[in-house]
C-alpha cells in the first residue's frame, strides 16, 4: 500500500511550524507541535485506509491534544476497528476493544454528549461481545438516564432491542417484562415529542418558504417516524393486549392504589390500544379518584368512549383538552374528543376538535384529516362524497401511516361518484370545483365513475 511520501512529512512539519505560534493545543509549546504533526501523519495512512501504520500516530495526538478535534475520535473508532480486525492473538484485540470503550469515555469527557458516548459504548459491546446481554442493556438503560429525552433516538431503539434480548437471555418473568414496557413508553415518549417539535417547525417553515430548512426538517421528520415505526416493529410481538394485560394484571391486583403503577399501566395500555380492557377501566378511574389531572381526565374521557359512552366522554375531554398545559395531553385530548363528537353526529364540532388537534401537533395532521374525510363520507349527497375523497387523498399525502385508511375511504367515496353521462346532462364537467353546501362547506372537485 501506497505510504506517506517525504514531501508530504516535510509540509506536515511546517504547517506545525507555522501553527505552533498561533495556538496552543496540548499542555506546552513542544505539545502543539507534537500534536499537529501527528495529526497530519496519521490522516494521511488514514486515507489510504492504512490502520496499522496511522495507529500511533493517532494514538500521540490523543495523548498530547485530546481536544484538538471530534474527528479525532470518530476516525479513532474507525482505526481501532481495523486493527481490532488484523489482531493476531485474542490479548491483542482485548487490548483494542478496551481502547475504543476508553475512546468514548473520552469523547464524553472531552466534547460532551456524555449519554450517547455511553450508548456508543454498548454498540461496541454489541458489535464484539454481543453476549454480554446484561452489560449492554445497563449501558443503554444508564444513557437513558443520563441523556433523558437529549438521547439519540437510534440509541432509543436500540435500547429497547438489548432490553428484549437481555429479558429473553435471563428468561424473565412477567413481572420483569414490565420493563420492556417502560423503556418502550420512554423511548415512544421521546420520538413523539421529537415528531411534534419538527412537524410544527416544519409548518412554520414551510409558510416562510425556507427551502434548505424545508428540505432539513422533512427529513428529520421522515427519520423520526422511521424510528417509531422501527421501534413499534420491535415492541409487536410483545405487545398484543393479552400479552400486556396479564404482565400488570397482578401487579395491579397486589396494589390497585400504587400511583407509579397505575400511571404506567395507563400509558403503556393507552399506547397500545388496549383501552377496551377492564385492566385500563380500573387502573384509570383509580388514577382520577388519587390524583384528578388533565391528563387522568383525558384517560377517563378515552376510555368513556371504548365504553361508547359518547357523551360522558365528551365532557372529560372538553375538561382535558381547556385545562392542560401539557402539548401531548391537550393534543390527544382533543382528537378523542373529535372522535366522541362523530359519534353523536356533532360533525360541525368533531371537526373543529380535531383541527384544534393539528394546531397543537402538526403531526397529527394525517389522522385528523382521515377523521374529517370519515364524517364527509357520512354524510349524504355525492357533492360530501367528493369532498371525502378530496380530504382523504390529502391525509395520504400529510402522513403515509394513515395511507391504507385513507385509500378505503376513497374507494368508498369512488362508489358513490355519478356516471360521467349523468354529469354531462348536469352540465358539470370532472374536475371542476364546485359548493359542497351544507355543514361541510367549502369546495371539492368533480368526479366521475
Amino acid at each position: 500500500m501506497r505510504k506517506v511520501t517525504v514531501s508530504a512529512m516535510l509540509a506536515a512539519l511546517a504547517l506545525c511550524s507555522i501553527n505552533a505560534q498561533a495556538q496552543k493545543y496540548g499542555n506546552s509549546e513542544q505539545d502543539s507541535v507534537d500534536c499537529l504533526m501527528n495529526n497530519s501523519l496519521y490522516q494521511e495512512f488514514y486515507k489510504q485506509k492504512d490502520y496499522k501504520d496511522a495507529y500511533e500516530p493517532w494514538k500521540q495526538v490523543m495523548e498530547k491534544c485530546p481536544k484538538y478535534h471530534v474527528n479525532t475520535y470518530i476516525r479513532g473508532y474507525n482505526i481501532l476497528q481495523g486493527v481490532y480486525k488484523t489482531a493476531s492473538s485474542a490479548e491483542e484485540k482485548e487490548k483494542y476493544f478496551n481502547e475504543m470503550l476508553s475512546l468514548f469515555d473520552q469523547r464524553g469527557e472531552h466534547f460532551g454528549e456524555k449519554w450517547n458516548n455511553i450508548a456508543r459504548k454498548a454498540q461496541v459491546y454489541e458489535a464484539y461481545k454481543p453476549e454480554e446481554y446484561e452489560t449492554i442493556y445497563k449501558l443503554y438503560k444508564q444513557a437513558a438516564e443520563l441523556g433523558q429525552d437529549k438521547l439519540n433516538q437510534q440509541y432509543c431503539v436500540q435500547y429497547l432491542q438489548a432490553t428484549i434480548k437481555y429479558l429473553n437471555a435471563i428468561k424473565a418473568s412477567n413481572e420483569q417484562w414490565s420493563d420492556v414496557f417502560d423503556v418502550y413508553d420512554y423511548a415512544s415518549e421521546t420520538m413523539e415529542n421529537s415528531l411534534r417539535d419538527a412537524s410544527n417547525a416544519l409548518d412554520s417553515v414551510t409558510q416562510l418558504q425556507d427551502e434548505a430548512q424545508m428540505k432539513k426538517l422533512q427529513k428529520e421528520v421522515d427519520n423520526t417516524r422511521n424510528n417509531i415505526q422501527a421501534l413499534e416493529t420491535f415492541i409487536e410481538p410483545f405487545a398484543s393486549c393479552d400479552k400486556i394485560i396479564p404482565i400488570y394484571e397482578g401487579r395491579f391486583n397486589s396494589n390497585p392504589n400504587d400511583l407509579e403503577l397505575l400511571k404506567k399501566i395507563t400509558t403503556n395500555l393507552e399506547r397500545k390500544k388496549c383501552m377496551g380492557s377492564e385492566l385500563f377501566f380500573k387502573a384509570t378511574e383509580n388514577l382520577h379518584k388519587q390524583e384528578p389531572t388533565p391528563r387522568s381526565a383525558s384517560l377517563m374521557g378515552q376510555m368513556l368512549l371504548n365504553k361508547d359512552q359518547y357523551s360522558e366522554a365528551v365532557k372529560y375531554l372538553e375538561e382535558a383538552e381547556k385545562t392542560s398545559t401539557d402539548l401531548a395531553t391537550k393534543t390527544k385530548s382533543a382528537i378523542a374528543l373529535a372522535q366522541a363528537l362523530s359519534k353523536t353526529k356533532n360533525y360541525s364540532a368533531a371537526r373543529e376538535a380535531a383541527r384544534r388537534a393539528v394546531n397543537y401537533d402538526k403531526s397529527y395532521a394525517g389522522k385528523a384529516s382521515i377523521l374529517i374525510a370519515s364524517m364527509y363520507l357520512a354524510t349524504a349527497g355525492e357533492n360530501a362524497a367528493w369532498a371525502a375523497y378530496d380530504e382523504a387523498a390529502r391525509a395520504k399525502t400529510l402522513d403515509p401511516s394513515v395511507a391504507a385508511d385513507a385509500q378505503r375511504i376513497m374507494n368508498a367515496a369512488h362508489g358513490r361518484f355519478p356516471k360521467k353521462e349523468d354529469l354531462f346532462f348536469k352540465g358539470v364537467n370532472p374536475g371542476a370545483s364546485v359548493g359542497v353546501g351544507g355543514w361541510i362547506g367549502g369546495s371539492a372537485t368533480v368526479r366521475a365513475r
